[in-house]
């Protein structure tokens, strides 16, 4: 594949359970390397809670991570060849260990982040290794369990 092109991926709505860490997406670039362009998380609690911490990270153990298999879209450009990169949503079984790259703290009541990264500054992973794997995780304090949807938009290449 010559060239960089660029893919999204999204979440649909997932129930969170208080006092849990879940992961949203888990992405695999498997052939080519990626970074990340854009990112958004959102919550639909109905009061104000306790604010759930979200977490990007990168896999330095992968483990035996499960979750439903995520759909990478062509983001705009639609002659796009399929992306080679593959990604997990809505983890059942979270990835052994982790290195937190960047994380805040979002109010589950209207809580809404949507980050665009600077160039030359996105998070990025590179391809065939599974200590490369990029994630986003939330951790929900108790009595906090609202829904969360996120999407990331990534250029692979």
């Amino acid at each position: 594949m010559a060239g960089h092109y660029t893919y999204s991926v999204a979440t649909g709505s997932v129930a969170l359970s208080a006092s849990a860490t879940k992961s949203m997406w888990l992405l695999d670039p498997v052939t080519n390397p990626i970074t990340i362009a854009e990112m958004s998380v959102s919550f639909d609690s109905s009061a104000p809670l306790t604010a759930i911490r979200v977490d990007l990270y990168v896999v330095t153990t992968v483990g035996s991570a499960a979750g439903t298999a995520g759909t990478v879209g062509k983001w705009m450009d639609q002659n796009a060849p399929a992306a080679t990169t593959t990604a997990l949503t809505a983890l059942s079984t979270e990835p052994t260990t982790v290195v937190v790259l960047a994380n805040w703290f979002l109010q589950p009541f209207g809580g809404n982040q949507t980050l665009q990264w600077p160039l030359m500054r996105e998070p990025g992973a590179g391809a065939a290794d599974t200590t490369h794997r990029l994630g986003l995780r939330c951790v929900t304090p108790s009595g906090a369990s609202p829904n969360c949807v996120s999407y990331v938009v990534i250029d692979e290449g």
